[in-house]
């Protein structure tokens, strides 16, 4: 019976909960209560349930499953007797994967968010602080995100433990390798992706790094102090601006945007144009960022400069029509 893997898993979950309240359940009633044919209930006890273990862990390990003559029992495993309790940066991985789970612009289900909760009622004081402690590291924006929580894990442990990191970076405009020496403040989450804050060392000022684009994250044994006044809520809102010498695009804007642009942007970044319009003049640290920033502004737009990203903008409008044709 050749199954796609998702429906024999869910046709598998459902048979637990059944023999479990019905302990020594016949084969027949199961299948009946199952609404599944006899047949793939036996090959689903068979092929499946039988041998749920991890490596090197064997099946009794978690949940086992037993046939006598025609009834079924299930026994869990000791450790199911009590809460599962993880440890601050299992906690954080757990976290920071449920957050991703929520579509752009919305908040995790309440049922993920009552998880959540769940886990960090069942932490010890002692790990659930630092929970909270690392969780600070890593500040998430509505606008949803792709997960890459390793990374952004020990982004956040280096962040709390004052720990200058050494990454390896592949810069968006010609996929250069470089490695930096950084002070990280911490994580965020922006425009669908997650971005280290850090301090360069030998800099004045803090600057963003994409993390899909770190190949490697070393800890040094140097430690640093992250100033009073780096609030990581002004990174969450802040327009992404990398190093002076990155280009600048120029993108004309009318009407309502016109004004928002004039009261929001970086001072010294716009000029008036005519007849009420303004040039804005930002600096490119990813184009597709910057073009999904520019899409939220409807029709009051018109990139002038460069011509790179006004093709990346025709991209994002081609992608956006095919996945809603």
């Amino acid at each position: 019976m050749a199954d796609n893997t998702i429906t024999a898993l869910n046709r598998c979950l459902n048979l637990v909960p059944i023999v479990r309240q019905h302990q020594g359940i016949t084969i027949d009633e199961l299948s009946r209560r199952a609404q599944s044919p006899r047949a793939q209930v036996l090959e689903d006890l068979s092929t499946t349930l039988l041998m749920c273990g991890v490596p090197p862990y064997f099946p009794h390990d978690y949940i086992c499953f037993s046939l006598e003559g025609d009834r079924v029992h299930l026994a869990f495993a000791d450790h199911f007797r009590r809460p599962v309790s993880l440890d601050a940066l299992e906690a954080l991985a757990l976290k920071i994967a449920c957050e991703s789970t929520a579509p752009a612009g919305a908040r995790p289900a309440s049922s993920v968010q009552s998880v959540l909760r769940k886990v960090e009622e069942a932490m010890g004081p002692k790990q659930r602080a630092l929970f909270k402690a690392l969780s600070k590291r890593t500040l998430a924006s509505d606008e949803g995100s792709e997960q890459i929580a390793g990374i952004l894990q020990r982004v956040a442990a280096a962040a709390f433990e004052r720990s200058v990191i050494e990454i390896e970076y592949v810069a968006g405009r010609d996929d250069s390798v470089r490695t930096w020496c950084v002070q990280p403040y911490g994580g965020v989450r922006r425009e669908g992706h997650w971005y280290l804050v850090a301090l360069v060392e030998g800099e004045a000022e803090p600057r963003t790094f994409r993390l899909d684009r770190v190949r490697k994250l070393i800890a040094l044994k140097r430690h640093f102090e992250i100033p009073a006044a780096v609030c990581l809520q002004d990174w969450s809102t802040k327009p992404l601006l990398g190093p002076s010498d990155r280009p600048r695009a120029t993108v004309r804007f009318s009407g309502t945007a016109a004004r928002w642009i004039r009261e929001s942007a970086e001072v010294g970044s716009v000029d008036d144009d005519a007849g009420g319009a303004c040039l804005w003049h930002p600096q490119i640290a990813s184009e597709e960022a910057l073009a999904r920033v520019l899409l939220s502004f409807g029709v009051e737009f018109e990139v002038v400069a460069p011509l790179s990203l006004r093709q990346c903008v025709q991209r994002t409008l081609r992608a956006v029509a095919a996945s809603h044709s």
